[in-house]
């Protein structure tokens, strides 16, 4: 049994049942769901099940006129609703609107974006070229620039503050409460996992420091910028972005983590032990074109070391989202998601490389 439930197919429609008292997908929650999308649109539409996992389930909708995308985020990710809503205000040329959302819910309805870039290759995400991620890092730096200066905005809208002068007390906290729990736990650190977020705390606090006294403003980090999250260019327009239930407002160098995590696994880069080797040709190619949209503000030198630094706490950002997701997950669920806090925790061990002949400290 999945952590929400079975799934269970019945007159067409679809719910979930068995779902350990939160009700979400059960037959009068689809009930209550409907009743509100055919309020909002001015039609009776029916929920047709299309992605269920422990942090969302995701159905689309169809009224008959047209196909739209409702979200129901786990606890922990309720205000993405509210988030999507306010970014779409500050940056509606790379946010759609939502058709209507529900913040105290959590429940998100918009229209069906396009394709996400994954899906315009057959071999999915690992197929997107250098030459197009170079276009979607260059739309996401001017995503991040129109929210700087209007953090206030979309704080007040739920989004989470990760401040980097925080991010060594961070990590030293989200070490002690995995390294605490029950045996047996796949979530729980070992004595020598634990050590070793604990022992990078001098270079996490001076990163902090770095990028806090550094000519980059914070800004809008989506926290999870891959091709499943890009909508491709309508004619004549950007790239549009969506999923931000692990945004954050930090640095906005962070932004890279999922993207270059990826390019480094799709092109079969070597890895090196201890370290976070980002100076091949072409993930250096695709850094600097995101770097140089910030150019105005520090020379590239220096907004490469920012990037080394802020790539070096970010995936702090993502070890966060998990304890609220994985709260009431059952064995099947933490057999499959339980190692993934270390998996991104251990990277704040390793100094990130961007700069060619230099180790960073």
């Amino acid at each position: 049994m999945s952590a929400l439930g079975r799934i269970v197919v019945r007159a067409g429609s679809v719910w979930l049942v068995d779902d350990g008292g939160d009700r979400l997908g059960t037959r009068d929650w689809v009930g209550e769901v409907e009743d509100w999308i055919g309020e909002v649109v001015g039609q009776r539409c029916r929920l047709v099940h299309r992605e269920t996992r422990p942090w969302s389930t995701l159905w689309t909708v169809s009224t008959g006129a047209e196909t739209l995308w409702f979200k129901a985020n786990c606890p922990a990710h309720r205000s993405e609703a509210g988030v999507h809503a306010a970014l779409a205000r500050l940056v509606p040329d790379y946010v759609d609107a939502p058709v209507a959302v529900e913040p105290a819910r959590g429940w998100l309805l918009t229209r069906e974006g396009g394709t996400p870039l994954n899906h315009c290759s057959p071999n999915g995400a690992g197929d997107v070229g250098l030459a197009t991620l170079t276009a979607v890092v260059r739309d996401y730096a001017a995503l991040q620039r129109g929210t700087v200066g209007r953090g206030d905005q979309l704080v007040s809208a739920g989004l989470r503050v990760a401040h980097p002068v925080d991010a060594a007390e961070l990590a030293a906290t989200q070490a002690e409460q995995l390294a605490v729990l029950r045996a047996g736990d796949p979530r729980r650190l070992t004595a020598d996992e634990r050590d070793s977020v604990l022992a990078s705390l001098p270079a996490l606090e001076q990163a902090g420091r770095v990028l806090t006294g550094g000519a980059v403003p914070l800004a809008f980090d989506q926290s999870d910028l891959f091709p499943r999250n890009v909508f491709l260019r309508r004619l004549g327009g950007p790239y549009r972005f969506f999923d931000f239930a692990d945004a954050v407002w930090a640095h906005p160098f962070g932004s890279l983590l999922m993207l270059v995590a990826g390019c480094l696994r799709w092109w079969r880069i070597s890895a090196r032990a201890g370290v976070v080797d980002c100076r091949d040709a072409r993930v250096r190619a695709l850094v600097d074109a995101y770097l140089g949209c910030w150019i105005d503000m520090a020379p590239i030198d220096e907004l490469r070391r920012l990037g080394e630094c802020a790539l070096r706490i970010a995936p702090l950002h993502r070890t966060a989202a998990w304890p609220g997701i994985l709260q009431d997950a059952d064995d099947e669920a933490l057999a499959a998601h339980g190692r993934t806090p270390w998996s991104w925790l251990e990277d704040v061990t390793k100094p990130v490389l961007l700069t060619t002949g230099t180790e960073a400290a």
